[in-house]
């Protein structure tokens, strides 16, 4: 990841949500729309749309952005259209346990607004001058799925690793830790942050499977020890590619 500053394009400013607008859970489609790489009020968002903008920004290969893009719409869209919000339908692809929104409890849609109890809790996790690493990340998952009554299902749990798993490798800078201002302005006001640049390699199916499942190996050592500390050894552990339908709810 360069790191040098990222420069806005002047035909995607960033503009907020308004009132109408629709939102998901997931932060990066989220600064997509408020960027205008897809539609601001973030309604009836076309396949290949979605595709094309999540390759563009994101640098995602074509064969991860069209799985990630078609689980979506399959799941939570109608005749190959997708609007933002019916990304929220609790226990599709979204899940308790979210870095940066509350449960759903009980209701049919989890909330789409930050939750700032959550954001700050969030950001406490990571060093206040090198970032936040991949084992910081899993540490969270951690943390607030040790907060649910019930745990999550096999699926989305392995969702929940897959997405901090892409988190990482969209933002992470050369030593591997993305900073905390970069983590506040992507999870906490939905825009494309401030020296940031997307990965200069794309980023394939293989590289975000490799990556979750080391976030899956990372929890599981968490849950075996309270005191383990350093990075976990290796295993076969694996995570399904219902894993990698990460970006379409990818802060959870």
């Amino acid at each position: 990841m360069s790191t040098s500053n990222w420069t806005c394009p002047p035909a995607h400013p960033f503009i907020p949500a308004t009132p109408g607008d629709r939102r998901s859970p997931c932060p990066a489609l989220n600064a997509l729309a408020n960027h205008g790489y897809l539609p601001r009020n973030g309604q009836n968002i076309g396949l290949w749309h979605l595709i094309r903008a999540v390759q563009e920004v994101y640098n995602l290969s074509f064969i991860l952005a069209a799985l990630l893009a078609l689980a979506g719409i399959l799941l939570c869209g109608r005749a190959f259209h997708l609007d933002l919000d019916a990304l929220a339908i609790h226990n599709k692809i979204e899940h308790d346990a979210s870095l940066v929104h509350a449960n759903a409890l009980g209701q049919q849609r989890a909330p789409t607004e930050v939750d700032p109890k959550l954001l700050k809790s969030f950001l406490s996790h990571a060093d206040p001058r090198r970032g936040m690493s991949l084992y910081d990340l899993a540490q969270v998952r951690i943390s607030r799925e040790a907060q649910l009554a019930r745990p999550l299902d096999f699926i989305h749990s392995q969702i929940g690793a897959g997405e901090a798993a892409l988190c990482w490798l969209l933002l992470k800078q050369d030593n591997g830790r993305i900073p905390s201002s970069i983590l506040l302005q992507w999870y906490g006001e939905e825009r494309l942050p401030d020296n940031w640049a997307r990965p200069h390699h794309i980023i394939g199916l293989l590289n975000a499977r490799t990556k979750a499942v080391e976030v899956a190996n990372i929890m599981r050592s968490l849950k075996k020890s309270s005191t383990c500390r350093g990075p976990p050894s290796s295993s076969n552990f694996d995570v399904s590619l219902l894993g990698l339908r990460t970006i379409l709810n990818c802060d959870s």
